[in-house]
């Protein structure tokens, strides 16, 4: 009998340690369950809408290389990110972080050169993933002549999107785990780059057209389905005023860190 209780008391105080240890997970770490949630609320609204898309495209046709374009593009923007904020996140758990902040160099120019030296696999990984459909699916209408400008977009796209890495690397720093929150901000950007702009109007069309993610699909779209080239320096422009505005939110979030002590937490 004693023994019987002795190991009920010790199964008691097991159970206890675990709940107090998830929910120490739940508070240093609190956009993790939350945005698992609105995460698996998202999957099924996607392929509901996926759903409808299919049906209006059998009245209307569908735009099968608009939705691979901004399929793959969103692949590239992926790659990007994750080479920012998802490393942040495993040094940060490995407790590198501090030492890399401390290294001499800014952790935020780091950042960036890490950024630009993985461009170039990140856009091969766009061009196989890009050329895989175009030569599987017939019927498609794509002008491949000019791979060079499609380069070139590619890298101008890309500063733009190092602008919002920043952001989430920033954010990385704070909350240590964000990894289904910007599965989220991906399945946003996938629903942008299929969005139809005669559709929208003021505020929204605005910021569709300055947007680096979108004015990169935009000029891509006009590059590989128009057979047009796009104009560069607008779209340069903008995707340095946002690499420069994420730039400056990711030094905040950096000092804030600092502050907190959360450079040297694992």
């Amino acid at each position: 009998m004693k023994r019987i209780t002795t190991h009920l008391r010790e199964a008691a105080l097991m159970l206890k340690a675990e709940f107090v240890r998830d929910l120490i997970f739940m508070r240093r770490y609190p956009l993790e369950p939350l945005s698992f949630i609105f995460f698996m609320y998202m999957i099924l609204i996607a392929v509901l809408f996926g759903f409808e898309q299919l049906m209006q495209g059998q009245t209307t046709g569908l735009n099968r290389e608009k939705m691979i374009l901004g399929y793959c593009l969103m692949q590239f923007v992926l790659s990007a990110q994750m080479g920012w904020s998802g490393q942040i996140q495993n040094e940060s758990q490995t407790g590198t972080l501090e030492q890399l902040s401390i290294s001499g160099h800014s952790l935020g120019d780091v950042l960036l050169a890490r950024g630009i030296s993985q461009f170039p696999r990140h856009a091969l990984s766009f061009l196989a993933l890009f050329g895989a459909y175009a030569l599987s699916l017939a019927d498609l209408n794509f002008h491949l002549h000019r791979i060079h400008w499609l380069l070139l977009l590619l890298f101008i796209t890309a500063f733009g999107v190092f602008g919002v890495a920043y952001v989430f690397a920033g954010v990385t720093l704070i909350f240590k785990r964000v990894g289904f929150f910007f599965q989220i901000i991906n399945f946003a950007f996938l629903g942008l780059f299929w969005q139809d702009p005669a559709r929208l109007e003021g505020l929204t069309l605005h910021f569709y057209q300055i947007f680096p993610l979108t004015a990169g699909m935009a000029a891509m779209e006009s590059l590989l389905i128009v057979d047009r080239i796009p104009s560069i320096g607008p779209m340069l422009t903008f995707s340095l005023l946002f690499w420069l505005a994420g730039y400056i939110v990711f030094r905040l979030l950096e000092n804030r860190a600092r502050k907190q002590g959360l450079l040297s937490q694992y």
